[in-house]
């Protein structure tokens, strides 16, 4: 009977799974990852030269990683495509790089504007696909974007020796590395991506994203990726009709279906980071309009005693409490917000910024029920508009009653 329920139960996850699949590929379609990955490949085609410069930079500002820039290079360049294809890309582009590293001040200035462009066009995507209500300042993206470009090579560098020991095995250099030290070694390399992607996946979005989420969304994407690259490498060896058909460019295409594959997988995992809490909630209620001020309510009341306790509540705790989903509760944040009654505390909680006392009921009633500036402006709604303003009216002659009064009774 217990195997049985066993069974069952492992049936029932698969069956979860698939689902979630679905789901996911639902949410890639709503969010034109294809399209998405496209206008990336464009971006880093131009942002490429200007980023491996940067990074080089930052290489030789390390005496620590000083010695292991040329070697970065060569491993780097190398390792962009399979070598079929690579190789004219790579000797290009180093000379592009050899070249852009004896730019004045002025130069180098230009390359970081056009990396930031690249960290911009990836911070949209991010800000579409994480359902994220409002992007950060200006200057906030900008140290966002600069600290991930500045951290990733020293994340590179630190692994850069085991790295290359591993590019070495591959070409039959040390035959006396037993096998269940190789396959550590290529799953500590896969683990370093999943690193890359979590801290990616964590850091970008404007929103507060659960480390476990982007966790599983950057080993899945990371996975996903490695994938990819053997799958790849193995088409472009085995049926090279490409160079029939392309002759000496056959190594541009290859070159850009790479980066457009790369940025897919990377879209992927963006994708299910985002998705882990929306389908979670996906058998919570779902609410009409005006039952928004009644959860409302629950949020604050729940926002108040947090402030006399000194604590404070994530999206995700009151999903679960109001048993609504997460989009639900985000728009209503949303609102909240907006009208300056709720803000951000702390890196994954949210209080209130006004005292109960300060908060009329007539701010919330037109902020989730009847809000007349939002009706059109059409000639013929003349007569609703006026119904409207009546009962406008209507609330603000309970101007004076607030949250406070109506809890107190």
């Amino acid at each position: 009977m217990k195997s049985f329920m066993d069974m069952k139960r492992l049936f029932q996850d698969v069956v979860d799974m698939l689902h979630f699949l679905r789901f996911v590929v639902a949410r890639l379609r709503q969010d034109r990852c294809a399209e998405m990955a496209a206008s990336l490949t464009f971006t880093t085609l131009l942002s490429l030269v200007p980023l491996l410069t940067i990074m080089l930079t930052v290489f030789t500002a390390f005496p620590v990683f000083a010695d292991l820039a040329a070697s970065f290079k060569s491993f780097l360049l190398s390792n962009l495509v399979p070598e079929t294809g690579g190789r004219m890309i790579t000797r290009y582009v180093e000379q592009f790089a050899e070249s852009a590293s004896r730019l004045t001040a002025v130069g180098v200035a230009a390359l970081g504007i056009t990396a930031m462009w690249m960290m911009l066009t990836i911070d949209n995507a991010f800000h579409r696909i994480f359902r994220a209500s409002r992007q950060r300042r200006m200057l906030q993206r900008v140290l966002v974007y600069w600290a991930v470009i500045t951290l990733a090579p020293v994340l590179v560098g630190a692994s850069l020796s085991l790295t290359s020991w591993l590019a070495g095995l591959s070409m039959g250099n040390d035959q006396n590395l037993s096998a269940f030290n190789a396959i550590a070694l290529k799953l500590f390399s896969v683990l370093l991506t999943s690193a890359a992607f979590t801290l990616l996946f964590r850091v970008v979005p404007n929103r507060y994203v659960p480390m476990t989420h982007a966790m599983i969304g950057g080993v899945i994407a990371a996975i996903a990726f490695e994938a990819m690259n053997r799958g790849f490498a193995y088409y472009i060896t085995q049926f090279p009709t490409y160079k029939l058909v392309y002759g000496a460019f056959a190594s541009l295409p290859i070159f850009l279906l790479w980066i457009y594959l790369s940025w897919l997988m990377l879209l992927f995992g963006a994708i299910i980071a985002a998705a882990i809490p929306h389908w979670r909630s996906r058998h919570a209620l779902k609410i009409d309009h005006p039952a928004r001020l009644y959860f409302a309510l629950h949020i604050l009341k729940e926002m108040d005693r947090d402030l006399q306790n000194g604590e404070v509540h994530g999206l995700p705790e009151l999903s679960r409490q109001l048993r609504i989903g997460y989009e639900e509760v985000e728009n209503i944040m949303s609102q909240l917000v907006k009208a300056r009654i709720v803000g951000k505390l702390s890196e994954s909680g949210w209080g209130l910024v006004r005292t109960p006392d300060r908060i009329a009921v007539s701010e919330l009633t037109r902020l989730f029920l009847l809000d007349v500036n939002a009706l059109p402006q059409q000639p013929v709604d003349a007569e609703v508009r006026q119904w409207f303003a009546k009962l406008d009216k209507c609330i603000g002659a309970a101007q004076g009653q607030t949250l406070r009064d109506i809890w107190r009774g």
